[in-house]
């Protein structure tokens, strides 16, 4: 038996032990749905009994494995300390190898993959599109010692290349050595990983690796928290050849290097951790870090944040699959962020900017959702007058 697998059925064996439902109250999906299936643990029966063949996976099975965000929060509040995420995950992986069709709405997510390398429907071209100003920036082996891995979402999502430009330009700024694969660039394998699709992860993850090794950095920076997540930990042995960090560590380094200076402000912002970059990959204190270093910049936290955090409701396939679930997880996580009387919502990963940013739209909201670098970008001062 394949030894996800038999970790799988173990955790839900677990959890049949279990009575409790602790889980259920902190799951988002749940909580709008209020369906007994719906929740972790409810999940983890279904699963159990596919598992001893006493269901068979028909459709209904397949909405409820799609159902969940992979955030990880239920965790936080199950006594047992089950991962159930990596369960559910699981059986989708399951559910794929053996035939059984992933739901019709990510048809096109694996189409584009397979055709494009982006999960967008877009041109391999369109991915320089955003960088203009850094064609000169196109790395080649051994120029460069770090890799500035942009990912499909920012490069391609027109509203959102407000980041990469400004992470490059922060680079810029404080003379770093930097370089990107732009057209080159491959999606990291997240979206068909997080939907099961194991063959086409694999197949993404090692031209990936081979195009990220052959540009001979030492250290590859990404904004995005869902490619930081997969790269750090779904690609075996890629962090012992090469440093793998998160955007947020990275410029909070820059800061306390004194290579980036703020002038004072007066904003006041709170932070939204996503829950690839924190409860997946525990990245909690450096974005806060940086953000406390701003002189005069107020950082006050939301009711539910660090390892509380709610999911804004944009992963693991749930947008495309759930939107109206979606959007509203999205909502509820911006009216919290309101509450905290904050000018802006500070985040570090393009799903939960989207999210956020549409449920700030839609309702009318005043509050500002912005990508962590583009903020800094905005603050920071001119090139000459933070490095030493």
């Amino acid at each position: 038996m394949d030894a996800d697998i038999e970790e799988m059925t173990k955790l839900v064996e677990s959890c049949a032990l279990c009575r409790c439902g602790c889980c259920k109250d902190d799951c988002p999906m749940y909580v709008e749905l209020l369906e007994e299936t719906i929740s972790p643990k409810g999940r983890n029966f279904m699963i159990r009994a596919v598992m001893k063949g006493l269901i068979t996976p028909d459709e209904r099975a397949v909405r409820i494995a799609y159902s969940c965000l992979l955030c990880r929060r239920d965790e936080e509040s199950c006594t047992a300390r089950l991962k159930n995420a990596d369960a559910n995950e699981t059986f989708r992986k399951y559910l794929v190898d053996r035939g059984i069709p992933f739901l019709p709405e990510h048809a096109l997510l694996v189409k584009s993959l397979e055709n494009y390398g982006n999960p967008w429907q877009e041109a391999k071209s369109a991915r320089k599109r955003w960088a203009k100003e850094f064609q000169n920036k196109k790395a080649s082996s051994g120029k460069n010692d770090i890799l500035f891995y942009v990912g499909c979402t920012f490069a391609l999502d027109r509203s959102l290349q407000e980041s990469p430009k400004a992470l490059a330009r922060l680079m810029e700024r404080a003379g770093e050595s930097f370089g990107m694969l732009l057209e080159d660039e491959l999606c990291c394998g997240s979206t068909a990983k997080r939907i099961g699709h194991s063959k086409l992860f694999e197949k993404l993850r090692k031209e990936n690796e081979k195009r990220l090794l052959g540009t001979g950095a030492k250290r590859i920076v990404t904004e995005c928290a869902g490619c930081y997540k997969t790269l750090k930990q779904d690609y075996p042995g890629l962090s012992d050849k090469i440093q793998i960090i998160h955007s947020a560590e990275y410029l909070a380094d820059l800061v306390g290097g004194g290579k980036l200076k703020f002038g004072k402000t007066s904003l006041t912002v709170t932070y939204h951790d996503p829950c690839h970059l924190g409860r997946h990959t525990q990245i909690y204190d450096p974005p806060r870090e940086l953000l406390k270093s701003i002189p005069g910049l107020k950082l006050i936290e939301m009711e539910n944040s660090r390892e509380l955090s709610k999911c804004c409701g944009g992963g693991a396939g749930v947008k495309t699959a759930y939107p109206e679930v979606s959007q509203k997880a999205a909502l509820k996580r911006l009216k919290e962020a309101e509450r905290t009387g904050a000018q802006v919502l500070v985040t570090t990963c393009p799903f939960c900017v989207q999210t956020i940013r549409a449920a700030a739209q839609s309702s009318g909201s005043k509050m500002d959702v912005l990508e962590l670098a583009v903020l800094i970008d905005r603050l920071a001062e001119p090139k000459g007058t933070g490095a030493r």
